[in-house]
């Protein structure tokens, strides 16, 4: 649990802040569930709890990638708690992460070692610039097989996939945004700046083609 004062008053705006210096097993024991941190290059970077409009989009998504992924047994989705190791000081906790059913540890562990197939992550005011510059960078760098990042203040989503060459990025602000690092499964962009969000079974049957 992380509480920041400034003087004498606790710190309630959203916040991005870096810890120098700090080791794999410090960011491991100052760490814990109700502790919203990654660690970059022995820079571990602790988050201001998100807004409820970023849990709700968020957990929207999340829902919608679990029931699709449980309907076609083609692996598992978490976040955004669970941390992806993708080198030495490199711990993340996407929003939510994908990782393909024969990739998937059994037993769970921990932590997953190395880069998820797939990562969503919902940008706010505090983690814009670091999500979309630093984190999306060490994602590439790991080989992230596709990136997504949920753009709400521009109602647009920005997704790069993973080519021989590099990355190739698109920007959908209309229309079905579709996964190739999860087969068959898409958004309509438009349900993602719905108020309220759009129910989670309805968009489902859609994208099952059931309806």
């Amino acid at each position: 649990m992380v509480e920041v004062l400034l003087g004498k008053h606790r710190l309630e705006l959203p916040y991005l802040i870096r810890i120098f210096g700090v080791s794999e097993s410090d960011f491991d024991s100052w760490t814990d569930e109700d502790t919203k941190a990654e660690l970059l290059d022995g820079e571990m970077i602790v988050h201001s709890p998100t807004t409820l409009r970023h849990d709700y989009l968020a957990g929207f998504l999340s829902s919608l990638m679990r029931l699709y992924t449980e309907a076609k047994g083609s692996g598992l989705v978490l976040g955004p708690n669970s941390i992806m190791h993708l080198a030495t000081s490199r711990k993340f906790a996407p929003d939510i992460l994908y990782i393909r059913q024969e990739r998937v540890p059994l037993p769970l562990t921990k932590e997953f070692e190395g880069a998820a197939d797939m990562v969503v992550e919902v940008l706010s005011e505090s983690t814009r610039r670091y999500d979309l510059g630093e984190k999306r960078r060490m994602y590439q760098e790991a080989g992230v097989t596709e990136l997504w990042f949920v753009d709400e203040a521009r109602q647009q989503l920005i997704i790069d996939w993973k080519r021989e060459t590099g990355y190739e990025r698109e920007v959908v602000r209309a229309g079905q945004a579709k996964s190739e690092a999860l087969p068959g499964f898409w958004v309509e962009a438009a349900w993602l700046w719905q108020e309220p969000l759009p129910e989670v079974m309805a968009c489902l049957q859609r994208i099952l083609g059931l309806v």
